[in-house]
C-alpha cells in the first residue's frame, strides 16, 4: 500500500476542511431561519396584543390632576402677596419677604451677621 506524501495529505485535509465549513454554514443557515421564524411569530403576537389593547373600549387613564383643582401640596398662603421684610441697604429697590430662596445680598449680610440691619421697620 502506497503512502500519501505530506503535501497530498495536507491537500486532502484542506478539502475536508472546506466541506466541513460548507456543512457548518448550511446548519447555521437552517438554525438562523428557524430563529428568525420564531422572532417573527413573537412580534406578530405582540402586534396583535397591542392592536387589541389599542382598540379596546376602555378609555385611557389621564395623568395629572383635573383642570381647575389645586394641588394638595400648596400652602394656604400660596399666591397671597405679603409685604417685604428686608431691604437691600446698597440698592433700596431690592427687597425680600423672608420667604423662598435668600437673595445673594441677604445671604452676604447674613454671613457677616448684619441681616437684622436690613429689616424694614414698620411705622
Amino acid at each position: 500500500m502506497a503512502r500519501l506524501s505530506v503535501e497530498d495529505q495536507f491537500k486532502k485535509l484542506q478539502k475536508q476542511k472546506i466541506v466541513i465549513a460548507q456543512l457548518e454554514q448550511v446548519i447555521l443557515d437552517k438554525e438562523t431561519r428557524k430563529n428568525l421564524h420564531r422572532i417573527v411569530a413573537v412580534i406578530d403576537k405582540a402586534v396583535a396584543a397591542a392592536h387589541t389593547i389599542a382598540t379596546s373600549s376602555v378609555p385611557a387613564k389621564k395623568r395629572g390632576r383635573p383642570a381647575g383643582t389645586k394641588s394638595k401640596r400648596t400652602s394656604k398662603l400660596a399666591g397671597i402677596k405679603i409685604a417685604p421684610k428686608y431691604r437691600n441697604p446698597d440698592d433700596r429697590k431690592q427687597t425680600w419677604t423672608g420667604r423662598g430662596r435668600m437673595p445673594l445680598w441677604a445671604a452676604e449680610l447674613a454671613e457677616i451677621g448684619k441681616l437684622e440691619a436690613a429689616l424694614i421697620k414698620k411705622r
